[in-house]
C-alpha cells in the first residue's frame, strides 16, 4: 500500500471515529436530558405528594387543636359555672348561718338548746360531764339537774352535768365533754350545720337551679 492510500485509510479511520465519538455524545446528551427530565417529574411528584402530606397534616393537626381548644374551653367554663354555684350554695349557707346567729337571740332558743344539750349527753354517755357554751348562753339559767336525771334515767347509769367555766365561741348550742377530755360531742350550732349540710346541700342545689336541667 502506497503512502497516499495509507494517509487516506487513516484519515477515514479517524474520520469514522470521529463521528461515531459525536454520535455517542450526541446519544449521552440526550440520554442524560431525558434521565433528567425523568428525575425532574420524580422529583415534583414526590414534592407534590410531600406538600399534600404536609397539608393533610397540618389540617389534621389544626383539627385537634381545635378540638382540643373546644374542650379545653368547655371544661374551663365547666369550673366556672362549678365555681359559681358552689359561691352561691356558700352564699345560702352563710345566711342560714346568720339565721341562727339572730334565732340565738330569740326566747325560743332557750328549748333548743337544752335539747342540744341532752342530745350531746346522751352521745357522750355516763359519767360526769361538762357543758361549755358561749359568754351569751353562759348567763342562761339551764336546768342541768333536771338533764342530768333524765339522762341517767335514758343510759341507765349515773351521769350528772355541770357548766364548764370554759367560754367557746360559738353562735349557739354546746358542747358536751367527760371531765377528762376524753370524749366529745360538738354539738354547737355551726357543727351541726355543718354536718347537715351534706344532706341539705343537693336539695338547695336542686331548688337553686332546677331551671337549668329543664
Amino acid at each position: 500500500m502506497s503512502s497516499d492510500s495509507l494517509d487516506r485509510l487513516i484519515s477515514r479511520i479517524l474520520e469514522d471515529a470521529k463521528e461515531q465519538s459525536c454520535a455517542i455524545v450526541n446519544e449521552a446528551k440526550r440520554s442524560a436530558e431525558e434521565l433528567l427530565e425523568e428525575r425532574e417529574k420524580e422529583t415534583q411528584k414526590k414534592a407534590q405528594k410531600t406538600c399534600q402530606e404536609i397539608r393533610r397534616s397540618a389540617e389534621a393537626d389544626t383539627e385537634n387543636i381545635v378540638h382540643r381548644e373546644s374542650v379545653d374551653a368547655i371544661i374551663k367554663a365547666r369550673w366556672i359555672m362549678l365555681s359559681e354555684k358552689r359561691k352561691i350554695i356558700d352564699e345560702v349557707f352563710m345566711k342560714v348561718k346568720d339565721r341562727l346567729q339572730a334565732y340565738a337571740k330569740e326566747e325560743s332558743y332557750q328549748k333548743l338548746l337544752i335539747h342540744i344539750i341532752e342530745e350531746a349527753a346522751m352521745a357522750a354517755g355516763e359519767g360526769r360531764l361538762e357543758v361549755l357554751v358561749n359568754k351569751s348562753d353562759s348567763q342562761r339559767k339551764l336546768p342541768l339537774k333536771e338533764l342530768s336525771a333524765k339522762v341517767s334515767s335514758k343510759l341507765d347509769v349515773e351521769t350528772t352535768l355541770k357548766l364548764s367555766d370554759k367560754i367557746i365561741n360559738a353562735i349557739g348550742g354546746a358542747v358536751v365533754q367527760s371531765e377528762d377530755g376524753r370524749t366529745k360531742i360538738d354539738n354547737t350550732l355551726e357543727s351541726i350545720l355543718e354536718r347537715e349540710r351534706k344532706n341539705l346541700e343537693p336539695k338547695a342545689t336542686a331548688v337553686l337551679f332546677s331551671d337549668e336541667s329543664a
